[in-house]
């Protein structure tokens, strides 16, 4: 018996190897691109400014972007079952005016139920509206965001309202520490875990997910879809009326101006972190990731003292070039 013929590599097979290689390369860069990015922004910034990196610094990042942060939990479960939410800033500057006016009457624990309760209230009437009288996502909650916003302005009259905050409040909302982190942090971060755990590893996270990604299967699997959808905006809700106590904690005060385009910066949130508007897919760990590059382009263009009007030309070109990797990250994964 003769040997085995051992075939030599040709100009050919690397070739066709190549492509592979590169086709590999590309598809990690895209369905990673929201982690590059912040990595790429965070070594930029850092040769940028000596001060960015400082531990006063980072915490301040952290520190400006929790009541955003929360009301982006809310938006990432809305925008995975397949819907939107425009009305959170709003519900937050109801909560802080409501919390400003009933804290000297019932006591602050009592006020902070209250808050939450308005929050989840506004919340699931957005969903009420949707499922029960399947008025499009878009417009009911465009309604709530103007209907939040002018009972906050009736009940404060128009004006910011000052009240003074018990000092366990002031610590835990607003100008605590524990060690060098502030403890609305610290509270923000647990809220981030357990979104991140409910969304993960619970049945209502997949089915969350399930609806977002085909309802009629959902249906057909024996999920209650619209109840699954009303929930999703009870919890939005909810998060805006505690990200409205971050706010009252923080200032001392009920402002019915408060909040405005908070939405839209959770929106951005959620969107650059990779979580597609087509529902389905997502995490928690994604918005984690687009609420940083948001705070870290924030923060570097304060610290370079760059005017506020470029800064939202930024935002919008980072909203642009996200929802532009998300389509091809979607297209390519299909």
């Amino acid at each position: 018996m003769s040997p085995p013929r051992i075939r030599k590599a040709t100009a050919t097979d690397a070739e066709t190897e190549a492509p592979s290689v590169g086709a590999s390369v590309r598809s990690f860069i895209l369905h990673n691109a929201p982690l590059m990015g912040l990595i790429v922004l965070v070594i930029v910034s850092t040769v940028m400014s000596p001060q960015f990196l400082t531990e006063q610094n980072v915490f301040n990042i952290f520190r400006q972007w929790t009541m955003v942060g929360l009301i982006a939990i809310g938006l990432t479960f809305i925008i995975m079952a397949g819907g939107i939410d425009l009305s959170g800033g709003s519900i937050l500057a109801l909560a802080t005016v409501a919390g400003a006016l009933l804290a000297p009457k019932i006591g602050i624990g009592l006020t902070i139920a209250a808050v939450l309760l308005i929050g989840w209230t506004c919340g699931y009437i957005n969903g009420a509206f949707i499922t029960w009288g399947r008025v499009p996502p878009f417009v009911a909650t465009l309604g709530m965001l103007t209907i939040a916003r002018g009972l906050a302005l009736v009940l404060g009259d128009g004006r910011t309202i000052s009240i003074d905050l018990p000092p366990s409040f002031r610590f835990w909302f607003g100008t605590g520490y524990i060690g060098p982190v502030p403890a609305p942090v610290v509270l923000t971060a647990a809220v981030f875990v357990v979104a991140g755990f409910v969304l993960r590893m619970t049945r209502y996270g997949r089915m969350v997910a399930l609806v977002g990604d085909n309802t009629i299967a959902a249906y057909r699997c024996g999920v209650e879809v619209d109840r699954v959808q009303r929930s999703v905006y009870a919890l939005h809700g909810l998060l805006a009326g505690l990200a409205g106590l971050l706010f009252l904690g923080r200032l001392g005060v009920g402002e019915p101006t408060a909040g405005m385009l908070y939405e839209l910066s959770a929106i951005a949130a959620v969107v650059i972190g990779g979580t597609p508007f087509t529902g389905g897919t997502g995490g928690i760990g994604l918005t984690v990731i687009g609420l940083l590059v948001i705070g870290v382009t924030y923060n570097i263009l304060n610290l370079l003292s760059v005017s506020p009007y470029a800064q939202d030309i930024a935002r919008g070109v980072i909203i642009i070039i996200a929802v532009m990797f998300s389509i091809r990250r979607l297209r390519g994964s299909r």
